[in-house]
């Protein structure tokens, strides 16, 4: 099968990361952190070390300011949970994963929090520019993706965290469509709060994520329970990462973001980035040359692996289902969790269909993918 659904979960996984973490799996994997034997340091060491390699890809100063979470919905939810105070006011954007917009819909209902959802220029991009007449008195946060998940334009996240750092204002980052694939510096880019997932442009495993916590933003656990520290207290520990990280993590699934890490570090994040961009553009070219084909990511000069697109006359799932059945690739139709960005698009009541790469796909798929397209829409 032609993968390309990788905005959803990366397929296949790079060979050391299945091998390395298996390896581990069926020869260490004691819980960490709860005792001294070897089997536990080791895996301990294990834990520390997916921690290092975290902080080394996005040059946070301390390893200990990031915390393991299952997934990157976790992540938001810790993140927004600790720094969305009562009353304030929130920008964030229509192109938004529900992993967002849910939680600051349900804190203007629970929290009485004001939200602004800012609305891209045509080429999806938002900077400094757009955010700054939107800052109000009482604006406690910025909440934005880097890349999108619908039509994979990156935010200039750079400018809005300068902003952000400007005003006094925390800024949280959503990376769960750019890590792994696009360079991020927590302190260039003034980040007080990085969210992403394990299983996507970092290779890992599903059930992995991570949020990264500044010095300035606010840390409040979301889950109470064992930690292996302060073990005689009845209160959760107030020391990082174990106020967030309560009961045993996936330390399995972390080996495995460990060693994804390892391959990006090995492969570099420019020649992913290139190879996935490169890859895009063409498809996008092509598409551009089919009549009846509908395009809703733009020609940007840097995007994050996605097209976004429908064909006249024809259903978004039967596309789907037609590119499965017939021709064996594998693509997401529908509104992908991000209705406010299908809003804005015009495409809320009939969705859309998305394919998305990763490092792993060859100019033989984009060929195929177009020709299949091509056939489909003709």
């Amino acid at each position: 099968m032609i993968y390309l659904d990788n905005a959803a979960t990366t397929f296949p996984k790079p060979e050391q990361v299945i091998n390395n973490t298996f390896d581990f799996a069926k020869n260490l994997g004691a819980n960490p952190g709860r005792a001294a034997h070897k089997m536990s340091v080791a895996t301990a060491k294990e834990v520390y070390g997916a921690r290092e390699n975290i902080a080394g890809l996005i040059n946070a100063k301390d390893e200990m300011d990031i915390a393991f979470t299952k997934n990157c919905t976790e992540a938001l939810n810790l993140g927004l949970f600790a720094n969305v105070k009562e009353g304030f006011h929130v920008i964030s954007s229509v192109f938004e994963h529900n992993s967002i917009m849910r939680v600051l819909e349900h804190y203007k209902k629970t929290r009485n929090i004001t939200v602004t959802y800012l609305e891209p220029e045509n080429d999806g991009v938002l900077n400094s520019d757009d955010v700054l007449p939107f800052i109000k008195k009482d604006t406690s946060l910025i909440a934005l993706n880097h890349a999108n998940n619908l039509i994979g334009t990156y935010n200039d996240i750079q400018s809005i965290g300068k902003l952000a750092s400007e005003k006094g204002i925390l800024f949280l980052v959503d990376a769960a469509q750019s890590i792994g694939k696009k360079q991020i510096d927590v302190q260039k880019m003034h980040i007080d709060l990085l969210c992403a997932p394990g299983h996507k442009s970092l290779f890992g495993l599903s059930g992995t994520g991570f949020i990264y916590y500044s010095k300035n933003a606010n840390k409040e656990p979301m889950f109470r329970g064992g930690t292996g520290s302060f073990s005689n207290e009845t209160i959760q520990p107030t020391i990082m990462p174990d106020m967030i990280e309560a009961g045993t993590v996936n330390f399995v699934g972390i080996k495995s973001v460990k060693e994804g890490i390892d391959f990006i570090n090995e492969t570099t994040i420019e020649k992913i980035e290139n190879r996935e961009n490169n890859l895009t553009k063409y498809i996008l070219e092509e598409f551009a040359k089919i009549e009846n084909v509908k395009l809703y990511t733009p020609k940007n000069t840097s995007l994050a692996g996605i097209v976004l697109f429908n064909i006249a006359n024809k259903d978004c799932s039967e596309v789907a289902a037609i590119l499965n059945e017939k021709y064996d690739i594998a693509v997401r139709s529908g509104l992908h969790c991000n209705p406010y960005g299908h809003k804005y698009l015009g495409t809320i009541d009939r969705g859309a269909v998305r394919a998305s790469l990763s490092y792993f796909n060859t100019l033989d798929d984009a060929d195929n993918f177009i020709k299949a397209v091509y056939e489909i829409a003709n």
